[in-house]
């Protein structure tokens, strides 16, 4: 099974969790597109033996394409590392544990709401409750109670049986894991059922928050923690990505965590390139060279890069943009084939910049100035 075409683990091992507005949503994994199946309250060993898991694993063994996987199938293509590529190598080389005949999963991506304090211009009401206000100006006919946080109907994993097998937990977006005490929650359900020291937990985090002396006392009793920090930019384009960031103080935040942090940890950079930054990666490769290419042991980080969807996707540049930028990036071989595998084409950006030009007008910010040189360039794409 596993030499499958469409073989991932994540769809034999891990189950991913969607809590808000007293609903419930699963996916294989986090960055699956749609859901497979949504309950009122959280039932993992319901889903995970459920016809809609079933008929995923029966696409695998049939080498039937799966739609909800596009996301890694497109990356794999362009010659980048896929999530699925990653959870591989977790599996293989890290747990060394190839068992996919399950009664329960071992992994879990855990999100419970959207509540964060910043409102990305990547992101959206859904992923960020900061957002709501903007959201409301842009789409009146959109009814925003939709997209409110309550933590009183959040809804939270408790069975036991289930919480026994986990081995790895990911806290991923959309909201700020690091604001609620949700994920203190489940871990500490998880130490309470069978201990946290065979546990590895992944963060995203947009370091505006610096974990607390109840969160490092647990984190240290696990296997393995890795931060994620979402960096796309660095200074005031930064700011303007990440609204609501401060860049001093995210870099104050990193340093103070990179001190307290307890020795079982790593760090990372996960860098979302879009229609916003692709022109000054270089310089945010050049800041995680220098600020977090290892932690204090020396143990080596991680630069991402993950491809936006939506209004900010970049889906092909001209061959002059294209020669542009292979220029700029002559010197770092990573971003260099990330604008090799960009198809040349002559796509329209109209839908970015009808999207810049009404958040600029509600936000009171100007694209244009933050981003002058990559402004004119993909401007005079159209």
């Amino acid at each position: 099974m596993i030499d499958k075409k469409y073989f991932c683990y994540e769809i034999y091992k891990n189950i991913s969790i969607w809590s808000n507005q007293n609903k419930v949503r699963y996916n294989p994994c986090s960055l699956f597109q749609g859901h497979i199946k949504e309950t009122k309250d959280v039932d993992i060993a319901k889903v995970w033996n459920s016809p809609e898991h079933l008929k995923i694993k029966q696409m695998v063994e049939t080498d039937t394409r799966i739609p909800g996987c596009d996301v890694c199938y497109r990356e794999e293509a362009a010659g980048r590392k896929s999530r699925r590529n990653n959870t591989k190598k977790l599996y293989e080389d890290f747990h060394c544990d190839t068992n996919i005949n399950l009664n329960s999963p071992q992994s879990i991506d855990y999100s419970v709401g959207n509540l964060c304090n910043l409102k990305c211009v990547i992101c959206g009401p859904n992923s960020s409750t900061s957002w709501l206000s903007d959201y409301q100006q842009m789409r009146p006919d959109v009814n925003i109670e939709l997209f409110k946080y309550n933590k009183n109907i959040q809804k939270l994993l408790d069975d036991e049986s289930v919480l026994g097998n986990i081995k790895t937990i990911h806290f991923h977006g959309g909201g700020e894991p690091l604001l609620s005490n949700n994920h203190l929650d489940l871990l500490n359900k998880i130490k309470d059922v069978k201990g946290l020291k065979d546990v590895r937990v992944f963060y995203n985090t947009n370091g505006t928050v610096i974990p607390n002396d109840t969160t490092m006392e647990l984190w240290e009793q696990c296997l393995l923690v890795e931060l994620y920090f979402s960096i796309d930019d660095i200074g005031s384009r930064f700011e303007y990505q990440r609204t609501g960031a401060t860049w001093k103080k995210v870099c104050n935040n990193i340093e103070i965590t990179k001190k307290i942090i307890p020795h079982n940890h790593m760090f990372n950079v996960n860098c979302v390139w879009s229609l916003l930054n692709l022109y000054y990666l270089d310089e945010v490769f050049d800041w995680y060279n220098a600020t977090l290419k290892t932690n204090r042991y020396g143990d080596p980080s991680n630069f991402i890069l993950q491809k936006a969807v939506g209004e900010t996707e970049i889906k092909n540049l001209t061959e002059s943009s294209l020669d542009v930028l292979k220029n700029k990036f002559s010197l770092h071989p990573q971003l260099l084939d990330l604008v090799k595998s960009i198809p040349n084409g002559t796509e329209d950006n109209q839908v970015f910049w009808n999207y810049i030009n009404r958040l600029d007008n509600v936000r009171n910010t100007e694209f244009r100035k933050v981003f002058p040189e990559w402004s004119l360039l993909i401007q005079l794409e159209d």
